[in-house]
């Protein structure tokens, strides 16, 4: 087979592939060739499912103004009927290509042209769906655009920050297309076992494999990754074998290192400076053993467990000094076999009810390099301890459940980059919290698409809801989503509200904990992206001294209110809400109506012990226009921080 590969590449050639599809191939032929047939069938669909995730996006970031220049038109018999804008400006490029009439088009011009997006739907925050082929028309020819990257050559100039999104997005096609690969064999072999053992849905065949996690195994299943970021599996720094080996979706154990630090270099919130001793401590001895059996002192050193890949192909280029002076020791003979979760760094310790390690790996991820600040590591147990504090108090958020930071640690230096590569956190497993008949879906599980229905784990929670309930299906969506949200909204309000701790509540954060197709227990964890408004902590008589130069604590009240909306209203609500209309056919503002509701009645019980506070958090949850952000705008610019783009708010509405 000949591949063809070019740097400029023209898009319409036949034949042609990227050259992050081309080493993925490589990859394949050399390490699992009886995949090859699959990968070059999924390339199309790793190709769109990139392209489609950025297009959705600049329309909903409106970049350079596109989504508010566009012209709408539908295909009506024979006719184009134009919604907004002049007809006869864009007729001749409308007669160039054949559309649908069951679809809604944008046409938007740009450089020597126009793009044409076929629009499947349109949601709250302008949230837009696109569908089939995007078309770019000039006044030669009609261009089928096939991949990411190529709709940023049509839209934006050359520039360093351009090319770079340009080779991220590249990057993540061909992972997306891997991964698809992989996920035709792996849900064939789920339905051969379900099959067997007469199971109809995912949380069936759960039921009945008692050596499967389900935990894990809904950790694992979310397999297109963020539901809005173009970058959603983007891995910068991986070999097509390492996203193989440790991305969650292809369901690998790995080995979870070990290095050995000289005490005086070492920071942590464990007080005994034996943190693992508690939780792992056959591994813990024998670190131990290895650094008595090379003639050192154990009790002068501590120990961080490392993720694998850091092991390898960090750690000893980037801690070369100190390892040749003996401040860090590789310890070579100890592993603890794990298993990636969907965030990837956070691992699950296989075949051990032990805590989830949080590991730094120096590879951008989405938009992020997922390295560990020093100032997370040593406010995990800070943040826990004020959020036991404060459960302890708000005792009618009982089901509203932290998923506590045990422990942090991190290497002490002046080097940003040297104290970010040796850090790590222990976190709670949530594994031990269940109650009998509880079973814990990672967020972003719930929009994945079950490996036996192909409808998505939601759709087949409601199914079972509705079971459970003897009520139609089609009824069961609204009843079900009450539930979730009266126990999630209240959470979430009243921990901004009275103490002023915007969580970072989005999916990927959240574990809601179901029992009978019921939102039984919600539990939220990932402390680092919060927000926390000191002021308001005061007030309750609350005061925390975190880390200097700690991103979390801010004296704006704006800071508080962005991150809160952006990642409870919309990310997280924003997409159960999606859900359920494809679910249901109820119309999406209903849903809403629902969430103002539960808004209303949890401002009205807070209101007696902040009232200020509820009024100012009131006037900025119901103004007309919320910011929302921007995740392709800031992969297209230099600068540093958070981007936003102003977009209508649902929850502004006349009751």
């Amino acid at each position: 087979m000949t591949i063809q590969m070019i740097k400029r590449p023209n898009y319409d050639s036949k034949g042609f592939m990227l050259e992050a599809e081309v080493n993925c191939m490589r990859f394949i032929m050399k390490q699992m060739p009886s995949y090859l047939n699959d990968f070059i069938a999924n390339l199309e669909n790793g190709r769109k499912g990139i392209l489609h995730k950025l297009a959705s996006s600049i329309l909903r970031e409106n970049i350079n103004d596109l989504y508010k220049s566009a012209t709408d038109f539908k295909v009506v018999g024979s006719s184009f009927v134009v919604k907004n804008g002049d007809r006869t400006d864009i007729s001749a490029y409308l007669q160039k290509a054949t559309f649908r009439e069951d679809v809604t088009y944008k046409l938007m011009s740009v450089k020597s042209g126009v793009l044409i997006f076929p629009i499947k739907h349109e949601y709250a925050f302008q949230r837009i769906e696109t569908t089939d082929t995007i078309l770019y028309i000039d006044e030669h020819q009609v261009t089928e655009i096939k991949v990411a990257s190529e709709l940023i050559d049509v839209l934006f100039e050359k520039g360093p920050q351009v090319e770079t999104f340009k080779k991220e997005l590249d990057n993540g096609t061909a992972n997306l297309t891997l991964a698809y690969m992989f996920d035709d064999s792996w849900r064939g072999a789920i339905q051969e076992e379900a099959k067997a053992l007469g199971a109809t849905s995912t949380l069936d065949y759960l039921g009945k494999k008692s050596e499967v996690s389900p935990t894990l195994f809904f950790e694992q299943l979310i397999l297109e990754g963020h539901h809005l970021h173009p970058g959603a599996k983007t891995k910068i720094g991986l070999s097509q074998s390492d996203v193989f080996r440790f991305s969650p979706e292809f369901h690998q154990s790995f080995g979870v290192r070990f290095v050995a630090v000289d005490r005086a270099f070492v920071m942590t919130t464990a007080q005994t400076k034996r943190m693992l001793e508690d939780h792992f401590y056959d591994e813990w001895k024998q670190c131990l053993e290895e650094l008595e059996e090379i003639g050192l002192e154990p009790n002068t050193y501590d120990i961080i467990p490392v993720h694998e890949w850091q092991f390898e192909h960090v750690v000893p280029d980037l801690y070369e000094k100190e390892i040749k002076n003996g401040t860090v020791r590789l310890i070579k003979g100890v592993m603890l076999e794990a298993q990636a979760t969907s965030s990837f760094r956070t691992v699950h310790v296989k075949n051990k009810k032990a805590p989830s390690l949080k590991l730094a790996v120096n590879s951008q991820m989405t938009s992020t390099v997922r390295s560990i600040s020093t100032q997370t590591a040593m406010n995990s147990t800070l943040f826990t301890i004020m959020m036991t504090t404060i459960m302890n108090e708000e005792k009618q958020l009982e089901n509203f459940v932290p998923l506590n930071e045990i422990a942090g640690m991190a290497f002490k230096s002046e080097e940003e980059l040297k104290s970010r590569n040796l850090t790590m956190l222990l976190r709670e497993s949530i594994d031990e919290k269940l109650m009998d008949g509880e079973v814990a879906i990672a967020g972003p599980a719930l929009y994945a698409r079950s490996p036996l229905s192909d409808a998505s784990i939601l759709a087949e929670l409601v199914d079972e809801f509705a079971k459970v309930n003897n009520i139609p299906k089609r009824q069961a969506a609204f009843p079900f989503f009450n539930e979730y949200i009266e126990k999630v909204i209240p959470g979430y309000l009243t921990l901004m509200v009275k103490y002023g701790i915007a969580l970072e509540g989005h999916l990927q954060n959240s574990i809601p904990v179901f029992k009978n197709g019921r939102l039984s227990r919600f539990f939220f964890r990932d402390w680092g992206g919060s927000r926390i408004y000191q002021a308001r902590l005061k007030q309750q008589g609350i005061d925390v001294s975190f880390a200097p130069g700690s991103v979390s604590v801010t004296d704006k009240v704006s800071d508080m209110h962005n991150k809160l909306y952006y990642t409870v209203f919309q990310n997280h609500l924003g997409e159960v809400i999606r859900q359920l209309v494809q679910y249901s056919g109820i119309k999406e503002e209903e849903f809403w109506k629902q969430v103002k509701k539960v808004c209303d009645d949890t401002f009205n019980k807070l209101s007696d012990q902040c009232e200020e506070n509820v009024a100012q958090d009131r006037s900025f949850l119901y103004q007309s226009t919320v910011m929302h952000k921007s995740l392709t705008k800031m992969r297209l610019s230099n600068k540093k921080g958070d981007a936003y783009c102003e977009v209508s708010n649902p929850l502004n509405m006349t009751r």
